[in-house]
């Protein structure tokens, strides 16, 4: 399991340093510094207008990064249930609902 929770780990954040180099080398060549007011959106990630612009592939980067741990808990959970190891199954899924719950109304 930590083998599998390592290789996902560092996954993770090899993808989001190739995204954010990506992002200032499209910085670096189109000049583009443009970046959205506001709040940005999954949509605006996603497919913004247009979606390849530098900041779109560092934002994603940056999103994918901060996903890494969220993912770790989430593989840690399916591990635990395959494994029939119910306690931490209750007790990483109690950490992911607390966590996801909280990402998503904005606390801490």
């Amino acid at each position: 399991m930590e083998v599998f929770i390592s290789k996902l780990l560092w996954g993770g954040v090899v993808l989001s340093g190739l995204l954010l180099v990506a992002g200032l080398g499209l910085l670096w060549v189109t000049g583009d510094t443009s970046c959205p007011y506001g709040v940005m959106t999954f949509d605006w990630v996603l497919g913004g207008d247009p979606f390849l612009e530098p900041s779109h592939v560092i934002f994603l980067g940056f999103l994918v990064l901060i996903m890494t741990p969220v993912l770790r808990i989430v593989a840690s959970t399916v591990v635990y249930a395959w494994m029939h190891d119910w306690l931490y199954t209750m007790l990483t899924g109690v950490v992911l609902v607390i966590l996801v719950v909280s990402m998503t109304l904005g606390i801490g």
